[in-house]
């Protein structure tokens, strides 16, 4: 049995309301129920207020995914952004910013682009129900030394289960 669920999060400074994507029942041939299920629990707002933090960058850990699976299901969860941070007509590029799984398991950090990159993944042993903390980092430097506003993108979380 093979699973895909795709969920479309507003990130990076977007507030949104929560979003619950489940897959539909399984065909009646297979001989074993699954339990897959992800919540989006919110989205980050990244703030840099202070000179360390252009020229440095600021991190901020949030609990972006809760995730439901049964035992003995591999998972995979992909993210990529659909573009550039923007506002009005200035941009910031995706790529400016990093996250990094560090609630299951720590991975190397990523920096966003607009390809699938994997985030987190793993093998359920037992019953999961877990929230995935996300590091998200911005890189600091020039790239950020733009008007102020609210430079939102869109993050995009693919999660796959075999």
């Amino acid at each position: 049995m093979n699973w895909r669920i795709i969920l479309l999060a507003g990130c990076l400074l977007i507030s949104g309301s929560g979003a619950i994507a489940q897959p539909s029942m399984p065909d009646e041939s297979d001989q074993a129920a699954s339990l897959i299920c992800i919540t989006i629990l919110g989205s980050p707002s990244l703030s840099i207020s202070t000179v360390d933090g252009f020229t440095k960058g600021i991190s901020v850990n949030h609990n972006t995914l809760q995730l439901n699976l049964s035992l003995g299901l591999a998972w995979s969860i992909q993210v990529r952004a659909l573009d550039d941070l923007r506002y009005q007509s200035y941009s910031i590029p995706a790529s400016s910013i990093g996250m990094q799984s560090v609630g299951l398991g720590t991975r190397p950090e990523l920096f966003l682009t607009t390809t699938n990159q994997t985030l987190a993944s793993g093998l359920v042993t037992s019953l999961l129900s877990a929230v995935l903390p996300i590091r998200y980092r911005t890189i600091g430097g020039s790239t950020f030394l733009k008007p102020a506003g609210a430079y939102t993108t869109t993050i995009l979380f693919t999660f796959t289960s075999q």
